[in-house]
């Protein structure tokens, strides 16, 4: 009877020490990260974007929050969109400064040099956010895609 309980014995306490270094090692979600001090970036498209200039430009409303550190991240947005049989589209990054709490910001993005204007209508913007905790040892980033209404 011992020869047949230590094996079951066994085969219980691997699953307890692998459910422990799973619970340990799983991911607990960006509230945790950003209460905890961990790295916390996110990034959310708003819409609608706006033409500038004709459409040579389209500012793309943003909503960002991160604790990055030095206090810096590093978002970055293209746009794209179908204009008669082209497509027009366009990307633009931009440093941001990193508060701990949401931030709406704009972006503004040149439509690609030679290629078409944008023009009121659907377009899809696709957003990312990217940093570094305060010592570098952990970077991340966190994307956004959306559908989006472009307006004058």
């Amino acid at each position: 009877m011992t020869t047949r309980l230590r094996p079951r014995l066994a085969a219980a306490a691997v699953a307890i020490l692998a459910g422990s270094v799973l619970t340990l090692f799983a991911t607990t979600g960006p509230a945790v990260a950003f209460f905890s001090g961990g790295l916390f970036l996110d990034v959310q498209v708003d819409s609608p974007a706006h033409l500038v200039a004709g459409g040579a430009s389209v500012d793309v409303p943003l909503e960002i929050t991160c604790n990055a550190r030095p206090g810096t991240s590093f978002v970055t947005v293209s746009v794209t969109q179908r204009v008669g049989k082209g497509i027009a589209g366009g990307t633009n990054s931009v440093n941001v400064a990193c508060t701990g709490s949401g931030q709406d910001i704009v972006v503004r993005v040149r439509a690609t040099v030679g290629g078409k204007a944008f023009q009121r209508g659907d377009a899809v913007a696709d957003a990312e956010i990217s940093g570094c905790s305060a010592n570098f040892s952990v970077c991340g980033s966190e994307t956004d895609s959306e559908a989006i209404k472009i307006r004058r």
